[in-house]
């Protein structure tokens, strides 16, 4: 065992750099997973910008928004499987108004984006709606979006997510 009088203030610098240094690169660690979460919320809110805007071009174009063609209980999901059929990120991306496949990071039965079209009178909606929403985010959002008719708040379905609504 090592005397007392053997240990130099140099070799106790040096100990206590390391475990500064090891401390830091915890900390870092701990924190990087927080990083990449907030950077994928981020990514999320630029993609649903991007796809109301695209929205409103088609709009613009044809008078109308795009139909869904009911994945899953009426929603076009940006995963999973939808056969022969486009869903609506499909559609936009062949009428050129998005220039890529625009899809959660994620993109899963947890995290993905979704989009609806509605009739005029459902949900005590006078025209005709759709509702577009990210499903969930992976950090605390205080910006949940909006999206309501007389008989149902939309945005009560992705209470971590964003919703937007947007009326033929």
């Amino acid at each position: 065992m090592p005397e007392i009088s053997h240990i130099t203030p140099y070799k106790v610098q040096k100990l206590v750099a390391l475990v500064f240094i090891g401390c830091a690169i915890i900390l870092f660690l701990a924190g990087f997973d927080t990083i990449k979460a907030k950077v994928r919320d981020v990514k999320r809110r630029a993609d649903v910008k991007i796809l109301i805007k695209a929205l409103d071009l088609y709009h613009d174009k044809y008078g109308k928004y795009p139909d869904s063609v009911d994945e899953w209980r009426g929603w076009d999901l940006s995963f999973g499987h939808n056969g022969s059929q486009v869903n609506f990120i499909e559609q936009l991306g062949r009428e050129r108004l998005v220039d890529r496949a625009v899809k959660d990071p994620i993109n899963d039965a947890v995290h993905h984006y979704r989009y609806q079209k509605f009739r005029a009178g459902d949900f005590g909606c006078q025209n005709s709606f759709y509702i577009l929403q990210a499903v969930n985010f992976e950090l605390s959002s205080k910006d949940n979006g909006a999206g309501s008719c007389p008989e149902f708040n939309w945005a009560e379905l992705t209470p971590n997510g964003y919703t937007a609504q947007d009326t033929d």
